[in-house]
């Protein structure tokens, strides 16, 4: 790295580590072999934040989420996830969540699924804006927990960061990725005040996306639970 893009690193590390201490937790900057909980190769983290001695998380900080190379950080988290109460972590400068918000910030399934009747009932009444910032919710929700479940790190990062790496590993269709890309760009028309046409097409399409992912990925972790 040069010496910009090396400060610029270390600085959205100190950021990254200040917003964990605040919250309590104990962290290592660039921990060395004898921080880790247990034995990780070669591979050397950007920070460990330990909520006790047997529980956190190890991170990996990138400063935007373009060209990485996440079947390698899916290998890393694979192994950390055999260690129980530790898990691995992407962060990036354009995080979307705020650093140090733990797993029950995900909608669980019984509030995806409640959200997802509350939207079809605003669907039906035709209040479409309001069904369609709902099922959005869902969406990413859904989005995330894929990610946890298949272990790939990616859960933190921005909607359309997620909607690229879970198609680039091959968890999401073609068809589910081109919708899911231009639900987002009308998305974001809305939430930065521009004008749409006609919600009632994209709504629709939007629910029936949720319903399509919800059916495929809550029926594939219930049957892992069973096996």
């Amino acid at each position: 790295m040069t010496v910009n893009v090396e400060y610029a690193h270390s600085l959205l590390e100190s950021k990254v580590a200040e917003k964990y201490r605040q919250q309590g937790f104990d962290v290592v900057l660039s921990p060395q072999p004898k921080d880790l909980p247990f034995d990780l190769g070669n591979y050397r983290p950007d920070l460990l934040v330990k909520k006790s001695a047997d529980e956190g998380y190890i991170i990996e900080i990138k400063r935007n989420a373009e060209s990485m190379p996440i079947e390698r950080y899916r290998e890393i988290a694979e192994i950390i996830a055999q260690h129980e109460g530790w898990r691995f972590l992407l962060v990036t400068g354009d995080d979307v969540f705020p650093v140090g918000q733990d797993d029950g910030g995900v909608l669980s399934w019984e509030q995806i699924r409640y959200r997802q009747k509350s939207a079809e009932g605003l669907l039906s009444f035709g209040e479409m804006e309001g069904a369609f910032f709902i099922s959005w919710r869902v969406l990413e929700a859904l989005l995330r927990r894929q990610a946890q479940q298949v272990l790939i790190p990616i859960e933190r990062l921005s909607a359309l960061s997620l909607i690229n790496h879970l198609y680039s590993q091959g968890e999401l269709s073609m068809a589910q990725f081109d919708k899911a890309r231009s639900l987002l760009a009308l998305r974001n028309r809305l939430v930065y005040g521009y004008q749409a046409p006609d919600l009632r097409e994209p709504t629709t399409e939007l629910h029936e996306l949720v319903n399509e992912l919800l059916s495929l990925w809550h029926v594939e972790q219930e049957s892992d639970r069973v096996n």
